[in-house]
């Protein structure tokens, strides 16, 4: 690995987030839940530069806004699509000629930590595709018509996170394999799987939590409260 870049993906319209408000942009600990990854990422000495894909709109305000509270630069921002797909391809085509590889993660997990960023890039020394997973803890049911259809066995399942750890060239491989047949996913590790390449994990953390819904700030806070 000689040149990583993360990319934060901010693009998101959050519609479980409520009417318009975007959660990714939504304030923690007095800060954009984006800004709390992007220094996360500016902190770690393998990472040569961050990308913010936002949402479609006024790039530079953006940008100026992430800035603001905090003087975290960030190197480029870029206009997301209509799904995340489409954002991660945008994203890729900005990306630095000398990258190499690509951390993807998500700007709705503002509580990341250095641990999971350095677990992840260990393991991207050895494997192109890296994934970190947690535990299902909840019994699952297959659900269908308002009633249970199946439980399904949860020591077989595991709750997929970001950041994921791609080498470039798979990444756009994977992507360009899905544009071409029509393939839609939400998740990056799902299209490398569907070229038939392998997706290592590595061990997720519980507090690496996702934003999606107003409560969820709550938690946020506390846990960067209680790490600070």
């Amino acid at each position: 690995m000689s040149h990583i870049v993360a990319m934060i993906m901010a693009a998101g319209r959050g519609d479980r987030f409520g009417a318009g408000a975007l959660k990714q942009f939504a304030l923690v600990r007095a800060r954009p839940a984006v800004a709390w990854s992007i220094e996360r990422f500016a902190a770690c000495p393998d990472v040569k530069s961050i990308v913010v894909v936002t949402p479609p709109g006024d790039e530079g305000a953006w940008q100026a806004a992430l800035a603001e509270p905090s003087g975290i630069h960030v190197d480029q921002t870029v206009a997301g699509g209509e799904t995340r797909q489409d954002s991660v391809w945008l994203g890729l085509q900005v990306l630095p000629e000398e990258t190499t590889h690509v951390l993807v993660h998500d700007a709705a997990r503002p509580c990341l930590s250095d641990a999971l960023i350095a677990s992840v890039l260990e393991a991207l020394r050895n494997h192109d595709a890296v994934v970190p997973t947690v535990p299902v803890v909840d019994t699952l049911v297959r659900e269908v018509d308002g009633a249970v259809d199946a439980i399904l066995d949860r020591a077989r399942l595991a709750g997929v996170q970001t950041p994921q750890g791609f080498a470039k060239g798979l990444l756009s491989r994977a992507h360009q394999r899905a544009r071409a047949n029509g393939c839609r996913s939400s998740d990056d590790g799902s299209l490398v799987l569907a070229l038939g390449e392998k997706v290592v994990t590595v061990p997720g953390e519980s507090t690496n939590i996702k934003i999606t819904y107003r409560e969820d700030l709550v938690i946020a806070e506390a846990i960067l409260a209680r790490r600070a």
